[in-house]
């Protein structure tokens, strides 16, 4: 074992003992020295590993096809019909293909311009179709039956053609078996402030000029104005009713039980969504973005429109130039992911971690070298195994599934997830330095070696004279850095430590030991570190 001497007129102190645990995300809000001690103040492509609370990397994004076309990803659709069946489509430039899992097969074309959405929620269970809507309004509404695209002709409840064939709209969702469509367009007219409801049980019947009233019968279709007459950004199922988005707005809900008093209520006066799929529905609740910022509406249901939650509020210095966003909540793995517009970069939110004061954030970025800057991004139902997946797609029509393979790299598996965290900064005892240092590493046994790198660094810089880097093989369970004890027979963990902790004038206490502990993994292997700890002696 290496050991520092310890200068003439000191005092040896107490050992003191560093643990790090890998259980929160991301917190930039605080200051570096006062977060939790299991959260990490920078980072990038970790896991929150809620069962073992491991230092873990995410998934790969799985490159799992080209567009034929090699043209841009603009649109998804996804169905799973009554009999099981499921099926998905892709809209590449101007072309609808459906994928199999495996083929790309040509079902039609649309504009080039327009990004068809066609959501699992929007599934017309009594029909088996789902309606794809245009959120850029160059396309008709059309139905995809598994194996026909088609647009769809409305008529009006007396059979009049009243909302004709160019019927188009940005979002479409299900209540109580009928349809709403918001944000329409008739014949080249627009009515950004408007939803349309179907007459229940009919999808393809439609009003221009029945609003709601006692003079309708429960069934009849009918529109409302949204109350700001503002244009309308984000509209879900929520709530056991329909929640809606403006533009620049507020957020208000459907309220009432039928055509005979259906009508808009508030929800949260103050402040609408930015971006045009940036509202998501989350287990009875409703998360979305705007300036800066990640909201929830729990607040709101509970203590009525005064205020809502900030879901950010640990990220907020990292997103808060951040405006229009896609949101997209996956409930199979209940992680909720934001893609800010133009950013090579995912923001998930772990909702289990909710509640736990605990950041639930992870920032999962790609290798500049693969250029992987998505175009769209939906949940689907993956026709190979039925799973509900996130799926998006880049400019040049390759088609990814976020959260892929367990093993191997981003893309088509070669190129390595660069895993990485930043600790808070620990900080001693007054006018002390650091001396007998030595470490360890706990790691869970994998099959494939993995190399991981840990620095100590003082204000940004590396204090030692060396990194640390260790592979992590099969056996042993621990490495060891620097030697000192061992609690059986282990390897050192890379070469010894021969540097000291540097004092420094930290605020207004004096002089104090402190550092923060970078860990970066960069590789294609899976990985798992349980804790990070060291043993060293402060003297003054």
């Amino acid at each position: 074992m290496t050991r520092d001497i310890v200068p003439r007129g000191t005092k040896r102190q107490e050992a003191d003992t560093i643990i790090l645990k890998f259980a929160g995300g991301l917190s930039t809000r605080a200051s570096i020295i006062d977060i939790n001690d299991n959260e990490c103040v920078d980072g990038q492509n970790f896991d929150l590993d809620l069962q073992n609370f491991a230092f873990r990397p995410r998934a790969p994004y799985d490159k799992i096809g080209t567009a034929t076309n090699s043209a841009e990803i603009r649109g998804f659709a996804s169905l799973q019909k009554t009999d099981g069946s499921v099926s998905m489509l892709v809209q590449a430039g101007n072309t609808v293909y459906q994928w199999d899992g495996t083929n790309f097969t040509s079902k039609g074309t649309v504009s080039a311009t327009a990004q068809l959405r066609g959501r699992l929620s929007h599934n017309w269970e009594l029909d088996d179709v789902v309606l794809i809507t245009d959120l850029n309004l160059q396309e008709q509404v059309y139905q995809w039956n598994g194996s026909t695209l088609s647009t769809v002709t409305f008529t009006k409840n007396d059979g009049s053609t009243g909302w004709t064939g160019e019927f188009r709209a940005k979002y479409c969702t299900i209540d109580s078996e009928r349809v709403m469509f918001s944000n329409v367009n008739d014949n080249s007219t627009a009515y950004p402030h408007l939803i349309v409801g179907s007459k229940r049980g009919s999808y393809t019947i439609i009003s221009n000029d029945q609003r709601p009233s006692s003079s309708l019968s429960e069934e009849d279709p009918f529109f409302l104005l949204q109350p700001d007459l503002r244009p309308i950004n984000g509209f879900v199922g929520a709530f056991n009713t329909v929640a809606t988005s403006s533009r620049g707005g507020a957020m208000f809900q459907l309220t009432g039980a039928s055509a005979k008093d259906f009508s808009f209520t508030p929800l949260y006066p103050r402040s609408g969504a930015d971006g045009a799929e940036s509202v998501v529905y989350v287990g009875n609740d409703i998360f979305y973005g705007r300036q800066g910022r990640i909201e929830s509406l729990a607040a709101t249901q509970k203590f009525g429109d005064v205020e809502t939650n900030d879901l950010s509020e640990d990220i907020e210095n990292s997103i808060e130039d951040y405006k229009d966003w896609t949101a997209v909540y996956n409930e199979r793995n209940q992680r909720a992911y934001f893609m800010p517009s133009g950013k090579n970069q995912l923001w998930v939110l772990h909702k289990p971690l909710l509640g736990m004061r605990i950041s639930p954030w992870s920032k999962w970025v790609t290798a500049n070298s693969l250029n992987m800057n998505f175009t769209a991004m939906m949940n689907c139902l993956d026709p190979t195994d039925g799973l509900e997946y996130v799926f998006a797609g880049d400019a040049s029509g390759n088609l990814y599934k976020i959260e892929g393979s367990v093993n191997g790299g981003d893309g088509d598996g070669n190129t390595a997830v660069q895993t990485e965290r930043l600790s808070k900064l620990f900080s001693f005892q007054q006018n002390a330095e650091v001396f007998d240092f030595e470490g360890w590493i706990l790691f869970e046994k994998k099959a494939v070696e993995t190399t991981v790198t840990i620095k100590f660094e003082y204000n940004g810089d590396s204090i030692f004279n060396e990194e640390i880097t260790e592979t992590l093989t099969g056996i042993p369970s621990a490495a060891y850095f620097s030697g000192g004890s061992y609690f059986s027979a282990g390897k050192y963990f890379g070469k010894a430590v021969s540097g000291r902790l540097t004092r420094r004038v930290w605020g207004i206490a004096g002089r104090s030991t402190e550092f923060q502990i970078r860990t970066t993994v960069d590789s294609k292997n899976d990985f798992e570190i349980a804790e990070i700890g060291c043993r060293f002696t402060a003297a003054t």
